[in-house]
This record gives structure tokens, sequence and C-alpha cells, in this order.
């Protein structure tokens, strides 16, 4: 019996290797993440930073952190799982844990959430948007997010605490003629689909995403959407227009 439970316990270390090998090959960044107390950074509660970061710099980080926290608790009415955050001084890093090309800040999601901020991501809004991504993870688990909500969906919600003035729905209404000649951002359910093109193609994909999810939200409707989402229901059951 006892050899039967050692042959079992190798087995599954092996699996335990295989799977972890595999995944660090596949999605290399967000296996650095997961690993982050196992690097040489310094740590400040949920922030992490190599100790060549000056302490001015770290403290206004927290400060937006705190400020970008506050926002997105109040978009969704309570108290939120706060990600652990990966602060990137130099391009390299970012592109070891953040993802391949810059980016202000990414966020990484499966075993825990992760907000990587690159040396131009110390922004309140662009903080909230990726906080807000980490949100609706938390709430709604890594199959149900990956499997049914499409990317202009998960976008669209992350923007409406994203404030910067560009994004804003009085800003689109100017760029498209009140809102004439808009993408179908619903057809963008995929990173691929949403985010090719020229930049400002990708920035009007935001834009109107933004602004189809605002003309769509109320507390409720968010509150419903969640709950059908957890109870099975498809994201277009769950995406009630009523």
């Amino acid at each position: 019996m006892h050899t039967k439970i050692k042959r079992i316990l190798i087995a599954f270390s092996f699996l335990t290797l295989f799977i972890g090998t595999a995944h660090a090959l596949v999605f290399p960044q967000e296996t650095r993440c997961i690993l982050i107390d196992f690097y040489d950074f310094e740590k400040d509660g949920n922030l992490y930073f190599r100790a060549d970061v000056d302490a001015a710099t770290i403290a206004d980080l927290q400060q937006k952190i705190s400020k970008a926290n506050a926002r997105v608790e109040k978009f969704w009415k309570g108290k939120i799982v706060a990600p652990k955050y990966i602060y990137c001084q130099n391009n390299e890093d970012y592109k070891k844990f953040g993802v391949p090309f810059m980016t202000p800040a990414c966020a990484h999601m499966k075993l825990g959430s992760y907000v990587v901020i690159s040396n131009k991501g110390n922004d309140v809004h662009i903080l909230a948007h990726e906080i807000s991504h980490t949100v609706l993870f938390n709430k709604i688990g890594f199959f149900n997010r990956v499997l049914k909500i499409p990317v202009w969906f998960d976008e669209g919600l992350a923007m409406q605490v994203d404030w910067r003035e560009y994004y804003s729905i009085d800003s689109l209404k100017e760029q498209s003629e009140n809102f004439k000649n808009l993408p179908d951002v619903k057809q963008l359910t995929t990173y691929s689909q949403f985010g090719s093109g020229t930049r400002e193609r990708i920035m009007l994909n935001y834009s109107t995403s933004k602004y189809v999810v605002n003309e769509w939200y109320s507390e409720e409707k968010l509150e419903n959407f969640i709950q059908k989402i957890n109870e099975g229901k498809s994201f277009e059951e769950a995406y009630s227009e009523d």
C-alpha cells in the first residue's frame, strides 16, 4: 500500500513539473509574476519593485494605486481583492513580467491577479483600468472570463473607470459626428481582433467599447450579469439589453 501511495506521489510530482514547465513555456511573463517572490524584488505591501527604484517614485506610485483602488471600489460597489503590483522601471523588466511589447501596464490573471506597471504606467486612470480587469476575474473566475467574456465587453467595462480625456464619451461624440461611423465593436471578441489595425483604430475601439458598455450599464444590470455568468449562462444570455 505504501509503495502504491509513493508511486502516486511520484506521478503527481512529475505531472506538476510537466504542467509547470509547459505553462512557463507558453506563458513566460505570467509564470514569472506567479513566482515574483523568488525574484530579486523588494516588497512594500502588495507592491514589488527593484531595490534601485527611489523612495519618492514608490511613494508616488503607492498613492496613485490607492486612488485607483478607491475609484474601482466605488464603481464595483464594495471592497475589492487587491492584486499584486509589479513595478518595472526599465523596459527589459516590463517585457519579462508584462508583455513582450511596450504598453503602459497590463494585468495577468490565473493563479491570482497581477498588475504589471511600466515606467509610463504610473497613472491613476491606467491603474484603475487594469485593476478593474482583476475585479471581473475575481468575481467570475478564470474559465468564465476566458471562455465567455468577449474582449470588447471586458475592455469596455474596464474603461468605465479609465477617465483619460481622449477616451471620454464627449471626445468620442466629437470625433464620430455624434456617434456616427463607429466600429462594430461587438464583433471584436478576441484580442487579435480588438487590437488589430492602426494605433488610432485601436484607440477608437477602446473609446467605442467604453461608450457601448456605458449605454448598457447600470448597477443592477452588472450585478445580474455577474450572477447569471456564475450560474452557467452564456454571455448572450447574461448580457440583457432590457
